[in-house]
């Protein structure tokens, strides 16, 4: 079972769950977490879900309304928060008392119950990272701010069962 929920979605804030269960577990992960951790709160809430239901945290890129809480959320709850090396930085090095865990293009993360391959994009940031998850049957793939979809990225896509888009607006 591969599962997934938009908490949020625009220039506000960004945040996605996805889960997995094999039957013994059930894994969650927070893909961005654009929110104050009130508001976050509130939307995991609605969902049936405490923050503290949360396994992980990815964040794709630097932007505020992507990176909103995670910090907070991350020290408070001490959850692990994938990132990229340049968005990392991009987001100003932040202290995440030994939480951080550096994500790179192609390479996976094994969370247990599933798979996040993280893929990079063309995207007005630093060193943005999309991903396609998988428990083994089903595929996502999720897209937040996407410069263009180039042939790295639809090879990526390539097989999804399902497909998470946020896009803001773009006058080109």
């Amino acid at each position: 079972m591969l599962r997934f929920r938009s908490l949020g979605s625009g220039s506000s804030g960004n945040a996605t769950v996805v889960e997995a269960g094999d039957g013994l577990r059930v894994r969650r992960l927070l893909v961005d977490c654009g929110f104050g951790i009130r508001q976050l709160a509130t939307r995991l809430g609605a969902a049936g879900l405490r923050i503290d239901d949360i396994d992980a945290i990815f964040i794709t890129h630097e932007h505020s309304d992507h990176v909103g809480c995670a910090q907070a959320v991350a020290l408070r709850h001490r959850i692990p928060v994938w990132t990229s090396a340049g968005t990392y930085a991009a987001m100003g090095s932040p202290d995440l008392d030994g939480l951080l865990r550096e994500a790179h293009d192609m390479d996976p993360i094994d969370l247990g119950a599933f798979s996040l391959r993280p893929f990079t994009v063309p995207h007005d940031a630093r060193e943005p990272l999309q991903l396609h998850c998988s428990d083994g049957a089903h595929h996502l793939g999720l897209l937040t701010d996407l410069g263009h979809a180039s042939s790295h990225v639809l090879e990526q896509l390539e097989g999804c069962h399902a497909l998470l888009l946020e896009a803001n607006h773009d006058p080109e």
